[in-house]
């Protein structure tokens, strides 16, 4: 079920109305009820790696509260990260190392076997929010859940299960617990912001989605304004639809009274990759931060330490991503561009304009992202190489629509970002009289269905 469904949308008002009525344990249990149902709506059969995962951390974590011995307690975190890096590994990397290994040894077509293995939705989110869970216990900055209800509930939290935020145990697991009222201020503000996501969305990311799939579907026969158009099209679709899914996770969370993190802060105004990275899934970088970075010594290891820490930290953030070499790519270059500016930092002390700085930034990443959008390192070196100098012509008249597309869908992006950003929407300060709000929820509300895309296609992070 999309959010934007009508299967979803009768799903959450049947859920609404008989949670409104449940306290205590039978609240929670239906969360947990709604959260299988949800998940096992996609696909049934990989509610059984759902439950693999919950069963062994939930033991782990009690084992861990338990035991003193320093040996045995690594043996039990080294258990939870095999079983559940094992089972993301098996799902979606193996056929990639396979692939990988063939194409090393020079294996001919005919005699590569790849196994038939569809990816579980959601598998990569919910296995870093396990982990975290594992780690933070492992390194007693959490005490043990006792009640497997709610520990389970904490895995499998349905508006964040499939793409996120990645939460901490600390900050979700005692909101599931604590006995919420039901309120309708939080429906109002949940409302809202489930509707902000749906109009980024549908109207801006589903439509910008045409322009750009035109072009990245035949880069060598498309003018290099075309290939510039087409990937700001990307920027902005990537943005909208996975900033559109955090925002509508959120508002459906806020609407039983829990606040989920917020996962994206205007990332296209940073005046650095640095920058991007702390603004942009914010809930993964911080993840990959703690768990990754800061334990291989960080930026404390000198500066090449520091610079191996880095690559290390964004070819995983890439691996992350999808078992393709283009995320690795990908990834890798992140590093690369934030160890140029790291570097440029210490030699200098030159600074350029911070308006220069956001536009340098944003071009770069724009860039980048063709990398992450081509569905090979082949595609994307013929959409660079017709960017720069096309088998067709730099321009034709044909690009003045694709144009006007751009400014057209994106234009309201930045007021619509201003007004979403200008406040913390998620506290109950937005009355059911504040008529202002009200009209501009009914302007997006018309809006989104008169001239959102016809059909809404499925969100980009999902595949991973």
């Amino acid at each position: 079920m999309l959010f934007f469904e009508i299967d979803f949308l009768l799903f959450i008002s049947v859920f609404l109305t008989i949670y409104c009525f449940l306290r205590g344990t039978p609240r929670i249990s239906f969360i947990l009820l709604a959260s299988y149902i949800f998940y096992g709506w996609w696909d049934y059969r990989f509610l059984a790696l759902l439950l693999i995962s919950t069963l062994v951390d939930y033991a782990v974590g009690l084992k861990l509260e338990n035991e003193q011995q320093t040996q045995k307690r690594k043996m039990l975190l080294v258990a939870s990260l095999c079983t559940n890096l094992g089972i993301l590994f098996f799902f979606k990397y193996f056929n990639f190392f396979l692939d990988s290994f063939y194409y090393a040894f020079n294996v001919s077509s005919s005699d590569r076997y790849l196994l038939e293995i569809a990816l579980p939705p959601g598998i990569s989110f919910y296995t870093f929010q396990t982990l975290s869970y594992t780690i933070d216990v492992y390194q007693k900055r959490f005490p043990a859940e006792k009640s497997l209800l709610a520990f389970s509930t904490y895995v499998a939290f349905f508006p964040q299960l499939i793409a996120g935020p990645i939460e901490r145990p600390g900050k979700l697991l005692p909101q599931i617990k604590k006995e919420v009222s039901f309120q309708w201020p939080n429906i109002y503000v949940g409302f809202r912001y489930f509707l902000c996501g749906c109009f980024k969305k549908m109207f801006i990311a589903d439509n910008l989605a045409k322009v750009a799939d035109k072009a990245f579907a035949a880069p060598d026969q498309t003018t290099s304004i075309g290939l510039l158009i087409g990937a700001y099209c990307f920027a902005l679709q990537i943005y909208c639809d996975f900033s559109g899914y955090s925002d509508m996770a959120r508002g459906l969370a806020k609407c039983i009274g829990i606040n989920l993190s917020n996962n994206f802060n205007l990332p296209y105004l940073s005046a650095s990759l640095g920058e991007f990275w702390r603004r942009w899934h914010i809930t993964l970088s911080y993840w990959l931060r703690d768990y990754v970075y800061i334990p291989l010594g960080g930026s404390r290891s000198g500066i090449t330490g520091h610079i191996r820490n880095l690559l290390i930290t964004f070819t995983l953030s890439g691996l992350w991503h999808g078992a393709d070499w283009n995320f690795v790519l990908w990834g890798i270059l992140h590093a690369v561009w934030i160890t140029f500016e790291l570097i440029a930092r210490q030699v200098t002390t030159f600074r350029l304009p911070k308006i220069l700085s956001i536009f340098i930034t944003l071009n770069i990443v724009v860039l980048l992202w063709v990398l992450f959008r081509a569905d090979s390192v082949s595609t994307a070196l013929i959409y660079y190489k017709n960017l720069i100098a096309p088998t067709t012509s730099y321009f034709v008249d044909g690009d003045l629509a694709t144009l006007a597309m751009l400014a057209f869908y994106s234009s309201p992006l930045v007021l619509f970002s201003l007004w979403q950003y200008s406040s913390d929407t998620l506290t109950p300060d937005y009355k059911m009289n504040n008529y202002v709000h009200a009209s501009a929820l009914g302007v997006i509300l018309f809006v989104m269905i008169f001239l959102g895309a016809e059909n809404g296609q499925q969100f980009i992070y999902f595949q991973f």
